[in-house]
């Protein structure tokens, strides 16, 4: 009986993050691929199943959200609620104000959400590099996440400050420093017609992505839309390019979390074999890049909305006719 009363307070008291194992570079192809969660983890909570499949303790883990904050394919995901506009702390800092278990477990989307309307909001921490919670390692995640959120406001025109703090106690609920419905509608967020409290409603991804994207690639590719960018415009979103070198070999398309990579081996008015990418099913967690044999993938920014949305295209073609490779990727 107390076996199962305990099994029941750990459940309810739970703080893991949630694993996607379909997401997951490890389990898409082995260890050897990524071990980033277990590396950074202060509590040696993870482990591996079968050398491939992540597995949390949830009597070790501390749902610091380090683990949640360096996977690349965002496999992980930290349960956290909050409300909009308002200032949080976590939870080893005394206050009123909204807290969360630790502060590493909220993305640059958070921030973004957390900012709502206001001008500025702040975050409180205690000493991270003495908590049994996190790690001295908040730290950089937290300016590394506050960075992506500043900038990606300012693709949406909107200004706003977040001000991370250490302190022992934190009480600020509201921040006074608003922007008014007036100045929102005349060009707040690049002149969208939203009213603060439509910005203050929680992202939906909605159904259309059906699963293949995490959450984070799904709130971020939302809020771009709501900027109503025009087809030639950069966005913030990271697309692999495929170089001469490529050997046509299947490796991209086996490692890849989200199936983005595809090969056609009968294209239609080609010979040979095609690669394709459908781009907003790409995470950018970099595995193909790591994993290409010729190294023949890198990474890059300049994506514009309309490559974006465009649906599936032609990453790479090599023409057997010729002794060329012809990349036809842009």
């Amino acid at each position: 009986m107390w076996d199962n009363l305990f099994k029941l307070i750990v459940k309810v008291s739970s703080v893991e993050p949630k694993y996607n194992k379909n997401h997951c570079l490890a389990y898409k192809s082995s260890t050897a691929a990524c071990t980033k969660c277990q590396d950074i983890c202060p509590h040696e909570a993870i482990s591996f199943k079968l050398g491939k499949e992540v597995v949390i303790d949830d009597i070790e883990c501390s749902g610091c959200g380090l683990c949640v904050q360096v996977c690349p394919s965002q496999a992980l995901e930290a349960k956290v609620n909050y409300q909009s506009g308002t200032d949080i702390r976590c939870s080893k800092v005394k206050g009123s104000s909204q807290s969360v278990q630790c502060l590493a477990r909220l993305n640059h989307i958070d921030m973004l959400r957390l900012a709502g309307s206001k001008q500025k909001f702040v975050m409180a921490r205690a000493n991270c590099s003495n908590c049994n919670i996190g790690s001295e390692q908040v730290l950089s995640v937290l300016e590394d996440n506050k960075k992506q959120a500043l900038e990606l406001a300012e693709f949406l025109n909107r200004k706003f400050e977040v001000d991370i703090i250490e302190t022992k106690e934190y009480s600020a609920i509201n921040n006074p420093d608003s922007i008014s419905r007036r100045d929102l509608l005349r060009g707040g967020w690049r002149g969208l017609q939203l009213g603060a409290s439509d910005i203050l409603e929680p992202f939906d991804p909605g159904e259309d992505d059906h699963g293949i994207l995490p959450k984070e690639m799904q709130y971020q590719k939302q809020i771009i839309s709501l900027a109503k960018p025009e087809a030639q415009d950069l966005v913030p979103w990271r697309l692999p390019r495929v170089n001469d070198s490529c050997i046509m070999c299947p490796v991209c398309s086996n490692v890849c979390p989200t199936n983005a990579f595809s090969r056609d081996f009968e294209p239609e008015d080609l010979d040979g074999t095609v690669l394709l990418i459908e781009p907003d099913h790409c995470n950018a967690c970099n595995g193909c890049v790591t994993a290409c044999p010729v190294a023949a993938i890198e990474m890059d920014e300049e994506v514009s909305w309309e490559e974006l949305t465009g649906g599936k295209k032609t990453a790479f073609y090599k023409d057997p006719s010729t002794s060329k490779d012809e990349n036809i990727a842009r």
